[in-house]
């Protein structure tokens, strides 16, 4: 099995391109060796590839829904699904345990490229790397505008979201904390208009005292960019880690990873949409 992630090639070349890639923990029977690199089968795709015999080590016999055929798919897509909670990658969309290849977290995202009915009759997403993951606890983002270029939608609710993408392409979906009841994320087209790389932020500039519920005065804000004149922004949000929920004063609160992704793709002028839901 797989040490690491590993690139399947079909050459025993490092300079040959890539065709795909197996997780760590993938099963693969080596049928031989040239150099460095091993001959193997891999029981899932049920094709060969050149392996770096490094990445290795001996493992058990798989179960038998590793080399499951794939059910065929009702839908195809080619999306980045995000995990609202905790769940698990299948070899074979089926709730036994004998399926299971590993968790995923909150938080995780998959490139999908279709969806398919499981042994359970649900509906599972499969992934570029013909693996499955339950539909439930999963969101998919949807294109409710399009631009030329680099541009943003942030949804809401149910699981607050924001995807970046070019051209029609998704290229990151990350989860971000918007505002509470009392101090909601506007809605709308917007772009940003602002940058800061790190600031102060003081409640007392919206007029709301330090001392009250809502009050707050928080330095070394990372990453600000703002896309409404009154304050709207997405920013590193390290006091709190409730992404996907509420939590904000309207802002829309990023990991420190996705802020600073975002402040190095995005420029001036970005367009943003935000949507309710």
């Amino acid at each position: 099995m797989t040490t690491g992630d590993a690139s399947l090639r079909s050459q025993p070349d490092i300079a040959d391109n890539r065709f795909g890639f197996a997780r760590p923990g993938t099963p693969l029977q080596v049928l031989g060796y040239t150099g460095d690199w091993a001959y193997v089968y891999n029981p899932h795709t049920q094709g060969t590839t050149y392996v770096y015999s490094n990445l290795l080590a001996p493992g058990q016999a798989p179960p038998r829904y590793v080399s499951q055929p794939a059910p065929p798919l009702v839908q195809q897509l080619q999306d980045t699904i995000v995990l609202t909670q905790d769940s698990v990658l299948a070899w074979y969309p089926s709730p036994s345990q004998d399926a299971r290849f590993m968790p995923l977290l909150a938080g995780d995202t998959e490139t999908v490229i279709g969806a398919v009915v499981g042994e359970d009759g649900a509906i599972w997403y499969q992934t570029n790397d013909f693996c499955y993951v339950p539909s439930n606890n999963v969101f998919v983002p949807s294109q409710s505008d399009s631009f030329t270029g680099r541009w943003l939608v942030a949804t809401l609710t149910p699981v607050t979201t924001v995807v970046a993408y070019d051209g029609q392409t998704t290229v990151r979906t990350m989860l971000a904390l918007r505002g509470v009841p009392r101090f909601p994320t506007p809605t709308g087209v917007f772009s940003i208009v602002r940058r800061v790389p790190n600031e102060t932020m003081d409640s007392m500039t919206l007029g709301i005292p330090h001392n009250s519920p809502y009050g707050y005065y928080v330095k070394n804000v990372l990453y600000t960019q703002y896309f409404t004149p009154d304050g709207a922004s997405f920013h590193d949000n390290y006091w709190s880690w409730n992404f996907g929920g509420a939590g904000s004063h309207g802002c829309l609160g990023l990991s420190f990873a996705d802020s600073k992704w975002l402040w190095d793709w995005a420029s001036i002028g970005v367009p943003v949409i935000v949507n309710a839901a």
